[in-house]
C-alpha cells in the first residue's frame, strides 16, 4: 500500500495503517532527525515524537507527498530540539561568583562581578538579546523570540555592546 493511501486511514485513527506507516518509514524519519540532531539518543526521542504527531495530525494532511509531510515534520522537529538545547543552554557568567569579602577589580572581573554590573545598566530586551547572543542565538532567532525586526534586534544589539563596552572600560 502505498504512503499516500495511509494518511486517510491513519486520520481516522486506523492502527493498523499506522503500524504500516511506521514499519515502512521509521528508519527513514530516524536517518533524518540524526542528520540533524547529530546524537542518536535524541534522534530516537525525535523519531517517537514525529509518529505521534503524524497520528494526532494526519487529518491535517492534503493531496500526495505524504511521505514528504512525514520528514518536513521530522526536519522541523529536529531543528526545533536544536533551538531548544540551545536556549536552555545555561549562560551563567556569575557561577564562580563568591559572596562576601573583599575583590580586586581583577578579582571582580574574574568572577563576573563587573560584568554583572555592566549588564544591569542595559534595559530588560537589550540584556535579553546580549544573553542570547551569548549563548548562541543568531540573530534571526533572537528577532523571531522577541517578536522584533531583525535590523531592530541588529541595532540594539550593537548598542548594548558599545553601552557594554564603555562600562567595562571605566572600571580600569
Amino acid at each position: 500500500m502505498s504512503l499516500d493511501s495511509l494518511a486517510p486511514k491513519i486520520a481516522r485513527h486506523d492502527e493498523k495503517a499506522f503500524a504500516e506507516l511506521y514499519e515502512k518509514t521509521r528508519r527513514l524519519v530516524f536517518s533524518v532527525c540524526l542528520g540533524v540532531v547529530k546524537n542518536s539518543a535524541l534522534a530516537e526521542e525525535l523519531t517517537q515524537d514525529v509518529f505521534v504527531i503524524v497520528w494526532s495530525r494526519a487529518g491535517e494532511f492534503r493531496g500526495k507527498g505524504f511521505k514528504t509531510w512525514l520528514l518536513t515534520i521530522a526536519r522541523n522537529s529536529s531543528i526545533n530540539a536544536l533551538k531548544k538545547a540551545r536556549r536552555e543552554t545555561a549562560t551563567d557568567f556569575f557561577e564562580n561568583e563568591h559572596l562576601g569579602g573583599r575583590y580586586t577589580v581583577d578579582e571582580q572581573i574574574e568572577t563576573g562581578a563587573v560584568l554583572k554590573a555592566a549588564l544591569d545598566k542595559l534595559g530588560e530586551p537589550d540584556r535579553q538579546i546580549v544573553l542570547m547572543k551569548n549563548a548562541g542565538l543568531k540573530m534571526k532567532e533572537i528577532a523571531q523570540v522577541l517578536g522584533l525586526p531583525r535590523g531592530t534586534a541588529s541595532w540594539r544589539y550593537s548598542v548594548a555592546i558599545d553601552v557594554l563596552k564603555k562600562e567595562l572600560e571605566g572600571v580600569e
